[in-house]
C-alpha cells in the first residue's frame, strides 16, 4: 500500500495566512509517509458559459492524467476545498474510488456557511460551492473534519458518521522558541491576529467600550480609529507571527458585535477551528473565546483559556483571576502547544498515532 497526498500549486500559492494550514498538512504528511502527487495548474475565472464549460473539462482530464498512476490499495489525502476547481471533480474521485483508491478529505473551510449568503458573491461561484460540498465530499472514503460540532452537522447533511474524523485542532508547525512565563499584576492584555479588515472584524470598532483590557493588534487590513485600548503592532507571516505576539490571551471571536459573534464570520465560529487558535495555543497563549464556538468544548476540556458570551464580560473575568488560575492555563497551553508543534493532531486523524 503506497499513501500520497495531493499538492496543488497554482496562483494562491504564496507566504500567508491562508496558506499556513496546508503547507503544514503537507510537511506533516510527509513526516509520516506519504509522497507528494504534484500539480501545478493556475486556476483561471472564466466568464463566458462555454469557456467555462471548456474549463472544467480541461482541468478534470488533466487531473486524472495526472492521477492515473495511483493502483488499488493506495491512500490519497486530498486537501478541501481544491484549490483547483472542476464540477466533474465527483466523477474524477468516484472513478479512483471504484479502482481501489482510499480517498479522505480534509476539511480547511465549508465555504458553503461562509459566503453563500453573502449578496456580492457571483452565482455561479456559489452554484459551485453547493456542488463541490455535497458532492464532491461524498466521494470520500474518509472526512477530516474539524470537531464534533462539524461533525453533527455534515451527519445532518446526510453523511456517514462512520466516514467522519474530528481533527480536534489545526497542528501549527513552527521554530520559533516558547514565550517565557513573567510574573505580572496583572492579565489584561487581550491579542487579535489575522484578518482585521472592516469588512471582516466589524466588532474592532467597538473595542472602546471594553474597559480595563489592552487590545493587540496583529495583522492586515487593520483601520485606525483612534481608540485609546487599541495597539496596533503590523502585519507578520505566520512563521514569524507566532514569536512577535506580546500578550496573555488570544482571542478567537469574529462578527459585527462585541455582544455576542454574529453575522456570517460569526456564525462560522459554531462549526469551525480557527486557524488563529492554534497560533495562540502554538504561542503558549491561553484564550478567550466565545461560549457558543465549536471550538468552547476544546477550551474547556483541556482548561486552556476562558469562553465569554460577550467581550464585555472580559474585564469582570480577568478582574477576579488568579496568579494560579492563569499559570495553570498558561501550562496547559505550553503543553497542547507542544502537541500542535509535532503534528500530533493531524497524525491522530490519519492514525499514525
Amino acid at each position: 500500500m503506497r499513501k500520497f497526498y495531493l499538492k496543488e500549486r497554482d496562483a494562491l500559492e504564496q507566504k500567508n495566512a491562508g496558506s499556513k494550514a496546508r503547507n503544514d498538512v503537507e510537511s506533516i504528511a510527509e513526516s509520516i509517509g506519504y509522497e507528494p502527487l504534484d500539480v501545478a495548474l493556475p486556476f483561471e475565472e472564466h466568464k463566458s458559459l462555454a469557456a467555462s464549460v471548456k474549463a472544467n473539462l480541461e482541468i478534470e482530464a488533466f487531473f486524472k492524467k495526472r492521477l492515473s498512476g495511483l493502483q488499488e490499495g493506495d491512500e490519497l489525502l486530498v486537501q478541501f476545498p481544491p484549490r483547483s476547481h472542476s464540477v466533474l471533480f465527483p466523477r474524477l474521485y468516484r472513478s479512483l474510488r471504484k479502482k481501489g483508491v482510499h480517498v479522505t478529505f480534509l476539511i480547511h473551510d465549508l465555504e458553503r456557511m461562509r459566503y453563500s449568503q453573502l449578496n456580492d458573491v457571483p452565482l455561479k461561484k456559489r452554484v459551485r460551492i453547493s456542488l463541490e460540498e455535497t458532492r464532491l465530499l461524498k466521494e470520500a472514503d474518509r472526512i477530516i473534519c474539524h470537531n464534533d460540532k462539524m461533525k453533527a452537522f455534515l451527519v445532518e447533511q446526510g453523511f456517514s458518521s462512520h466516514a467522519l474524523i474530528p481533527l480536534g485542532l489545526f497542528d501549527y508547525l513552527t521554530d520559533c522558541p516558547m514565550r517565557s512565563m513573567e510574573d505580572k499584576k496583572a492579565y489584561n492584555k487581550v491579542i487579535i491576529a489575522g484578518n482585521l479588515s472592516p469588512e471582516k472584524c466589524v466588532y474592532i470598532a467597538e473595542l472602546q467600550k471594553v474597559p480595563e483590557v489592552e487590545f493587540q493588534l496583529y495583522g492586515v487590513g487593520y483601520e485606525d480609529l483612534g481608540q485609546g485600548n487599541v495597539t496596533y503592532h503590523g502585519s507578520f507571516l505566520p512563521e514569524e507571527l507566532v514569536c512577535a505576539l506580546d500578550g496573555d490571551f488570544g482571542l478567537v471571536w469574529d462578527g459585527t458585535s462585541i455582544d455576542t459573534c454574529t453575522g456570517i464570520f460569526g456564525n462560522y465560529l459554531r462549526l469551525n477551528d480557527p486557524h488563529k487558535l492554534s497560533l495562540y495555543l502554538t504561542a503558549g497563549l491561553p484564550v478567550i473565546v466565545w461560549e457558543e464556538a465549536a471550538v468552547a468544548d476544546f477550551v474547556k476540556a483541556h482548561h486552556v483559556g476562558l469562553t465569554v458570551a460577550s467581550l464585555s464580560d472580559i474585564p469582570g473575568r480577568l478582574a477576579t483571576l488568579s496568579r494560579d488560575e492563569y499559570y495553570r492555563m498558561a501550562r496547559n497551553a505550553a503543553d497542547v502547544s507542544g502537541q500542535l508543534r509535532s503534528g500530533h493532531f493531524l497524525k491522530t486523524a490519519l492514525g499514525a498515532e
